[in-house]
């Protein structure tokens, strides 16, 4: 009987296979140049630990930071940067307006951070590198840069 149940298991998979080929549901336009047009991805691998990590944020402040993702995925990056500052839209700091540890990973030659608003005018900052934003920071305090 178990060998029965593992031969259709693999004509399964193989059946899958065969039908999705090469394709995944979940496609991301990796060849493109033209990152204003596509969709902002929010990413929180680059998050730094410490006092304005997500950890350090209250439930309400996790639900709106999760809210405000929520509101823009489906916008580009050419959309958001047509937004309000305070709205949907983001805002240029620069380099040296961080009062924080920038992180080694972060080249020298960033000019500038980004930050969105989550919750009123509590900041997420973070870098952009092609369509995907890297959040650093959570701003919770007003202590990441003068605001």
């Amino acid at each position: 009987m178990a060998g029965k149940i593992k031969g259709k298991i693999k004509d399964a998979d193989k059946a899958s296979k065969n039908t999705q080929g090469n394709k995944s549901r979940f496609q991301v336009n990796e060849n493109t140049q033209d990152y204003d047009s596509s969709k902002i991805v929010f990413s929180l691998e680059r998050v730094v630990n410490g006092k304005h990590c997500f950890s350090k944020l209250d439930k309400n402040n996790k639900a709106f930071f999760a809210e405000a993702i929520f509101r823009r995925k489906h916008l580009s990056w050419r959309e958001i940067q047509e937004e309000n500052r305070h709205g949907l839209g983001c805002e240029k700091i620069a380099r040296n307006s961080i009062k924080v540890a920038i992180p080694k990973e972060i080249p020298e030659d960033t000019e500038y951070f980004l930050a969105f608003r989550y919750k009123a005018k509590h900041p997420v900052v973070g870098i952009r590198r092609q369509n995907i934003f890297y959040v650093l920071w959570f701003d919770h305090n007003f202590k990441v840069y003068p605001h």
